[in-house]
Order: structure tokens, then sequence, then C-alpha cells
């Protein structure tokens, strides 16, 4: 996953290791926690790294599409993994409190909401 990050432009070293960065960001997304609640201290000993650090990673590399180039480079990697001979897709209406690109107004949520697919292979 690591190459498919973006790093810095002028070449400096991150401070930090990447590695427990995506450990903690995958963990936080796994557990739904606050940011503020994150246990940065069991991945990072650095005391002066906190979970904005964290948090600054995610929102660079959600905003320049980091994680989707890693995604899909994960997929096509091991698609031959995938078994998709029963495939199940789900969908979501999920409120944007704050709006978005991809938001619209759905009546029976009587707010905009933004539409979210899962799809599951026949393994999960």
């Amino acid at each position: 996953m690591l190459p498919h990050l973006s790093k810095g432009k002028r070449g400096f070293k991150p401070r930090i290791c990447l590695v427990k960065v995506v450990q903690l960001i995958l963990k936080r997304m796994k557990t739904g926690c606050q940011w503020r609640e994150l246990s940065v201290r069991e991945y990072i000993e650095d005391p002066k790294v906190s979970w904005q650090h964290i948090y600054y990673y995610f929102n660079k590399w959600s905003k320049d599409e980091s994680f989707k180039a890693a995604w899909k480079a994960l997929l096509s990697s091991h698609k031959q993994l995938l078994d998709l001979s029963c495939a199940q897709l789900d969908g979501s209406h999920t409120p944007a409190k704050r709006g978005g690109e991809q938001v619209g107004y759905q009546g029976r949520k009587a707010c905009k909401t933004t539409n979210s697919l899962y799809l599951s292979d026949n393994n999960g």
C-alpha cells in the first residue's frame, strides 16, 4: 500500500513511520472511534506525535486520492483470488451534513445524502 501513497514534494523524509500511520488510520476506520481517542502511544513511542499528525496524513491521502489508487492496485494484483460466482451488492444513503461534490436531496431522509455502494464476493 505504501508505494501508492503520496509523499512530500520536496523529498523530506517523514518523521514518523508511514506503516504505523496506515495501521492507525485502519484502526480508526475499523473501530469508528474519534480521532482524539486514537491510541497513538500503542504504535508510536515519540511523545511529539499526536492524533493530529495521523489525521493530517489521512486528510492528505484522502484529498489526493492516494487511497483510491492503492485500492485499485490491490484489487488488480489480487483479482485471481476474488470469487465472483456469487456477488452481493448493497447500497446505502448516508446523510452528508456538510455537503460535498456528489450530494443530492432525498425526500424520505429530509436532508442531503450521499450514496455508498458495497460489493462483496463469495468469500466476503
